[in-house]
Order: C-alpha cells, then sequence, then structure tokens
C-alpha cells in the first residue's frame, strides 16, 4: 500500500495523479503546507526537510516529485507514465521531468516564498521569478505547436507535473492569454479521468 503525503494543489498533486493512472489502493495524508503542517514533528520525523510530496511504500520513503514520479514509473510500467527504456521517447521524458524539477519548479518558488533569496526586496524577487516563468512558458507553447503533450502525442508523468505548476497559474494570477497552444494543452489535460478525480479530491480538500 502506499500512502501519499500531499498538501492541495502543491507539486504533490503531480504524484496524486500518477497514483490515479497506476489504479492502484492508495492512501492520502493531508498535510497542509499553508497551516505549517509539514513543520509539525510528527512530519518532521518522516521526512527532515520539510517538504511535500512524500510517498512511502513499506518501508520505502521516497521525497522530491520527480523522483517519485520515477520510482512509480518503475514499479508500474503497465501504466505507461514513462516510456519504456527501449523508446527513443524515454530520454527525452527524463529531460523533461528532470528540467521541471531543476529549472522551472524554482522559478515558481521565487513567487511563493520570494524571502528565501532576499529579506529586503522580495518584490524584485517575484518580478525576476515571473519574467523567467514567462520566458519557460514561451518555450512550452511553442513546443506544443508541433505535438501534444510534453513528449510527443502521449501523456506521460512530465505532463502531471506541467499541469500541477500551470495550476499555481491562476493562484498567481498569471496571464496565460498570449499562450494558445498552452491553453488547449491544458484543456487536454483536464479531461483526463485521472485529472479529474485528482482535481475533485484537491477541491474538496482544500476547502476543508
Amino acid at each position: 500500500m502506499y500512502t501519499l503525503y500531499y498538501s492541495p494543489f502543491a507539486c504533490s498533486f503531480a504524484v496524486h495523479t500518477a497514483l490515479e493512472k497506476c489504479a492502484i489502493p492508495f492512501e492520502l495524508n493531508k498535510v497542509d503546507i499553508y497551516k505549517h503542517e509539514h513543520l509539525r514533528p510528527q512530519y518532521l520525523a518522516l521526512n527532515p526537510n520539510a517538504q511535500i510530496p512524500l510517498l512511502a511504500h513499506g518501508e520505502t520513503i521516497i521525497s522530491q516529485a520527480s523522483a517519485i514520479l520515477l520510482y512509480l514509473a518503475e514499479k508500474h510500467p503497465e501504466s505507461q507514465l514513462m516510456p519504456s527504456i527501449q523508446s527513443q521517447d524515454r530520454a527525452k521524458a527524463l529531460e523533461a521531468l528532470f528540467y521541471l524539477s531543476n529549472t522551472v519548479h524554482p522559478y515558481f518558488l521565487r513567487l511563493f516564498y520570494p524571502r528565501r533569496i532576499s529579506e529586503k526586496h522580495p518584490d524584485e524577487v517575484k518580478k525576476i521569478g515571473l519574467e523567467y516563468i514567462h520566458q519557460e512558458f514561451k518555450k512550452f507553447d511553442k513546443q506544443l505547436s508541433t505535438q501534444a503533450y510534453s513528449v510527443g502525442n502521449t501523456i506521460y508523468a512530465p505532463d502531471y507535473y506541467w499541469l500541477a505548476m500551470l495550476n499555481w497559474s491562476i493562484h498567481h494570477e498569471i496571464d496565460l492569454s498570449a499562450y494558445k497552444q498552452i491553453k488547449k494543452y491544458i484543456a487536454r489535460m483536464r479531461k483526463q479521468p485521472e485529472v479529474q478525480t485528482v482535481f475533485e479530491k484537491e477541491m474538496r480538500q482544500l476547502a476543508a
């Protein structure tokens, strides 16, 4: 049995969606980051880095969204969360997954936690972060003009990660009107059954 420690619409959204895609039994354990529940001793005992998401699977405890997504893909290859090792798309999917984790996600952290970088100039930190985010959106929008998803025309784990971050655009009131392909991409993603299920569950938990 898997247990996902998550906060509604954090990057754990990507892992939650992947678990639904795998169609396997799992439990959800809500850790509300806005109420600083990730800093409570009980959670720190599991994850001293105080980060969400965290996945427990038997004696295995693993953090970092990209690592968890890859772990699930390897444990459940039938779910096709990632291309097979024999596929030429495998390298592209790995590249996309870790680019999101190492490059795009940190730009959003400038919007969520600007004071981690500068106590004196948080607004400037957010401004720079937003500029970088728009640069990434422009690149992704162009990429989507020739393919439906982040890796060709099949949904893989990086798409769930992309959608998690595109959800944050609503939270931060980022105007997506210039990104026609991204808007179509969001619409395609939101039609997926696993995405609809997670939206419904996490909206309920967000209001709880």
